[in-house]
């Protein structure tokens, strides 16, 4: 009974689930289930299904993926991790370059830096997983037309920016194979082009700086800091170079383990890298150093190591590397020979040259000692051809030396200065012996060691000269002799390879052949003449008092001299010289006295006195008490005198907000090493003492750190510093001239080193600078007086350059006439507040050289003030010219006209008040551009001039500052190459 009616309860609900409606739910949670247990691991089908186009790969067997041109992606097994799928594809180079391809690929195409070309299609390559394999070969066709196979490169789009990839090229192979421990997001090749060289040169501490390497040396590597225990750093900082502001250079300190003559501290690097402690103290130091001091960054040069620190010193330079770039510093890194094991493979020894390489911003690889490397296709070749596969090509600089290289009988090789390699050849013989001769007598001179050497030969192969001789004690030497042809020859290299340049060591302090600093500047601008050494002995006699009373020349094959000793007897120095260019220089002199007899001479009557009557004597004079002199006044602290000479040089106003990377690179396409920023006060100090440093610490540091000097223009006074009833819709100076010269004061003091120059303020006899009218001269000069004293008071070596005006005439109001303007900022006391003058010498559309007092264009019909209503604003060299007689008018002739502004614009379309830029084309920009430059240069007083402007073209693209751009959304104008191309 009990049984019936427990059933008789659940019929209700078995009817209930046999309903329709209550089995639909239960089929739609069974499917659901189902659908999930697809969804879900291991089966994953949805995922399976949106990359049905994915390659499946497996840690058991890997993949290798071919594609229909040859291009072939290897994932090996080992670097499998978890699930993995894959997509390997090609997107034809038109397509890519065209932007056809899609959104996400167009800022790869659009951001191509400009010295790569792209030869490949694109290869892209996607994935799908858990975590992207780490062992992966890469192999792509070389396209037919990339020529010279030595400057391909290998580099991948990471949608952020182009990434260069190691690689080799195999030996008659058409391919060029990449061996990664990462999975590249995309992969194409590239043909490399040559940028300007950076030239580096090593100072010895306390050492100075000739005057040849000012135009030449880019980057001075001061020694004298060493690695001490503990992750420490010893070394005497004022013994290091400091420049100053008128120098071309950059001063980067070199940190080595090891002293000249001394032994390698391989105990203290070892220590370091072993202990996590002392190698992050290391770090902190090495940045501590070079943030205090204001050195654009450190080159390391740490030698002898244990070879089980391998991996410890390539995370040592990583950690190094990622502290001073949060810092905006560089990083150098000096690497050692490594030894050749194949024709095609070396051993690196202790050094990880690709990941060094991956870290480091510069990587300085020496160059074979034997000069038979230096035969085309020789041992150099060689290097080369595998480095640029390990190391980007665009961080190498050769590391050379000035000095020679000597091998002994033994086969063991040494350095020896230039002088003491040509030595031997200039050791002074008297023939007959005698160094007594008497006055008349015809004496003959020669060199000892030349005539018993091979004499100085010259190989063709490797553009070398060199000698071989027996010292005195029967053992044979070899010389190779580094001078103006060796090097030159070594430099070949770099415009080959398009390397970033030259290391040299030995080139500061040392007399080396003249002739090298010749090759050197023209280096500069790839330029590399052939060099043809004359070898000759110049011979000079010298009497006791020092004065030359003779010099002749001899071949070095037959060097001879006969000299005929003199009447007068004494002693007398004959020297021997010899030269490599014909005598115009002189290195490794030797010398030797000779002693003319003086003859016994007649004796003569002895004359005898003639009396003279005695001197009357006179009252002597009665002593006189002499005043006490009074105390002399301390004389007042007065700020440093303004600097007057500043050289030329070259720079290009850029947007701040632009594209660092990019602009950088643009600046050193062009051989530009000055960048102008305008910093609007107001916004970085929009309340009192409230300072917006972020951004401008960010772009001022990578400017900096990449060596391009910075001048800054400071107008715009923010809200809170203008005078009560201001016009703010327009730009306006401060009611007190302190409050700005307290704001340039933070800035000179904590841009120290990093900024060169400040310009105070911009066009102020305009209204729309002056805060509704132009700003009347005397008010500017006391500004400026007050800006003047209070930057030098914490940067003294801070340039200040006077606030250009901008050509003008006399407008109600409106303008005052910039030449007047400039008399009375002169007549109130410029001279004597500023180190160079400002100037913005408008183009508009008359031509460079043209003389605004006659210049005619019947052609110019879009515009016609400076034919029709003559001013010398309208044109470049009335504005320049008009503004040094002022300057000489006024006593200033000494300092130089700095234009922080100068251009032609050109547009089809202009805007309302620039009708002239629709008479320009971009033939006459680029011309009248490189002649303003030319011209400046030849007149010697212009300091450095600075175009405007590089990239507004493409931040404000449509705008009238795009008018006057280099770089435009579609690329440059031709100005670009012109500037690039101009020498320098």
């Amino acid at each position: 009974m009990a049984n019936h009616v427990s059933r008789s309860r659940l019929r209700p609900l078995e009817r209930a689930i046999e309903t329709t409606l209550a089995g639909l739910v239960i089929y739609g949670l069974i499917v659901v289930l189902l659908i999930a247990g697809l969804l879900l691991p291991p089966i994953s089908l949805g995922e399976r299904l949106l990359a049905w186009d994915y390659e499946r790969v497996s840690a058991q067997e890997g993949k290798v993926i071919t594609l229909e041109d040859g291009a072939q992606l290897a994932i090996l097994p080992e670097g499998v991790q978890g699930r993995t799928r894959i997509k390997f594809s090609i997107v034809p180079r038109s397509d890519f370059l065209e932007g056809s391809v899609g959104s996400d690929l167009l800022a790869g195409a659009e951001n191509i830096p400009p010295w790569l070309v792209m030869k490949s299609p694109f290869y892209r390559i996607q994935f799908k997983g858990d975590v992207p394999p780490n062992r992966v070969v890469l192999s792509l066709p070389l396209p037919g037309d990339v020529n010279p196979l030595r400057t391909i490169d290998l580099y991948s789009w990471d949608g952020d920016t182009w990434v260069w990839l190691p690689h080799v090229i195999p030996p008659g192979d058409a391919t060029v194979e990449s061996n990664l421990n990462f999975l590249p997001a995309s992969a194409v090749v590239m043909q490399t082009k040559p940028l300007q060289p950076s030239v580096s040169a090593d100072l010895a501490p306390a050492s100075t700086v000739p005057e040849q390497a000012r135009d030449t040396i880019v980057e001075i590597n001061s020694q004298g800091l060493y690695l001490d225990a503990d992750g420490e750093i010893r070394g005497d900082l004022g013994a290091l170079l400091r420049p100053d502001q008128s120098t071309t250079y950059i001063v980067i300190p070199t940190l080595r383990n090891w002293e000249e003559g001394g032994v390698v501290r391989s105990d203290l690097i070892d220590n370091m890298l072993i202990d996590p402690a002392a190698r992050e103290r290391h770090i902190q130091r090495i940045v501590e150093l070079v943030v205090r001091n204001a050195y654009p960054g450190v080159d390391i040069d740490y030698r002898g190591f244990s070879p089980e620190l391998k991996e410890d010193f390539s995370l040592f330079i990583h950690q190094l590397a990622d502290a001073l770039h949060q810092n905006q510093k560089l990083l150098s890194v000096r690497l050692e020979m490594p030894v050749q094991i194949s024709a095609e493979s070396w051993n690196t020894g202790i050094y990880d040259w690709t990941s060094i390489g991956m870290a480091a911003d510069i990587v300085k690889i020496p160059v074979p000692t034997d000069m038979r490397a230096y035969e085309p296709g020789g041992q150099m070749d060689a290097l080369l051809s595998w480095a640029v596969g390990e190391v980007n090509r665009y961080k190498i600089q050769l590391l050379i030396s000035a000095r020679s290289i000597e091998q002994m009988q033994d086969g063991t090789r040494h350095q020896i200065p230039y002088v003491d390699a040509l030595a031997p050849f200039s050791r002074v013989n008297i023939e007959g012996g005698s160094t007594v001769v008497n006055p008349g007598q015809q004496v003959t001179f020669s060199l000892e060691t030349l005539q018993q050497s091979t004499g100085i030969q010259f190989d063709p192969t490797s553009g070398i000269y060199w000698f071989a001789y027996v010292d005195p004690n029967g053992q044979q030497r070899t010389v190779w002799i580094e001078n103006a042809a060796s090097v030159a020859r070594k430099l070949q290299y770099v415009a080959e390879y398009n390397l970033r340049g030259v290391a040299v060591q030995n080139l500061l302090g040392e007399d080396n052949d003249a002739q090298i600093w010749e090759v050197m500047r023209k280096f500069i601008n790839l330029v590399i003449p052939p060099v043809e050494n004359q070898f000759a002995v110049v011979w000079t006699v010298q009497d006791d008092a020092g004065g030359v009373i003779a010099q002749e020349k001899s071949d070095i094959t037959a060097p001879r001299y006969a000299w005929t000793a003199p009447q007068q007897g004494g002693q007398y120095l004959i020297a021997a010289a010899i030269s490599s260019d014909g005598g115009n220089s002189t290195a490794a002199r030797s010398s030797v006295q000779v002693l003319v007899a003086t003859p016994t001479p007649v004796p003569t009557p002895t004359p005898l006195p003639t009396p003279t009557p005695p001197p009357k004597s006179k009252p002597k004079p009665k002593p006189q008490r002499s005043e006490q002199p009074a105390p002399a006044q301390a004389a007042q602290a007065a700020p440093p005198p303004a600097q007057g000479n500043l050289p030329f040089d070259y720079g290009i106003q850029v947007d701040p907000r632009g594209n660092k990377a990019a602009n950088i690179a643009h600046i050193q396409a062009l051989g530009f090493r000055w960048v102008k920023l305008q910093m609007p006060w107001k916004e970085v100090e929009p309340e009192p003492g409230n300072y917006q440093w972020g951004m401008w610490d960010d772009v001022i540091g990578a400017y900096a750190g990449a060596g391009i000097k910075v001048l800054l223009s400071i107008p715009k006074a923010p809200r809170w510093a203008r005078p009560p009833n201001s016009d703010m819709s327009v730009e306006g100076p401060p009611a007190d001239p302190n409050t700005l010269a307290n704001f340039l004061s933070q800035v000179a003091s904590r841009y120290n080193g990093r900024v060169q120059a400040i310009e105070v303020w911009n066009e102020q006899n305009l209204w729309y600078e002056g805060g509704g009218a132009p700003m009347p001269p005397d008010q500017y000069v006391a500004m400026l007086r007050a800006a003047y004293q209070a930057i030098k008071a914490v940067n003294p070596g801070m340039i200040v350059v006077s606030g250009a005006p901008t050509p003008a005439g006399d407008v109600a109001g409106k303008a005052i006439d910039d030449i007047n303007y400039l008399n009375a900022m002169y007549a109130a006391g410029l001279k004597d507040v500023s180190d160079a003058i400002g100037a913005h010498p408008s183009g508009y559309n008359c031509p460079v050289d043209a003389d605004w007092r006659t210049v005619q264009d019947p052609s110019a019909t879009s515009f016609r003030g400076p034919f029709d209503n003559r001013h010398h604003s309208w044109c470049f060299r009335g504005t320049m010219e008009g503004y040094r007689n002022v300057m000489l008018a006024n006593g200033d002739g000494a300092k130089t006209i700095w234009p922080t502004e100068f251009g032609w614009a050109v547009s089809g379309n202009p805007h309302p008040g620039y009708e002239y830029a629709r008479d320009n084309t971009y033939e006459e920009q680029a011309q009248w551009i490189v002649q303003a430059y030319q011209m400046a240069k030849s007149w010697g007083w212009v300091g450095t001039m600075f175009l405007w402007n590089l990239d507004y073209g493409v931040t404000a693209a449509g705008t009238e500052l795009a008018a006057f751009s280099l770089l435009t959304p579609s690329g440059p104008v031709p100005a670009y190459a012109a500037l690039a191309n101009m020498p320098k």
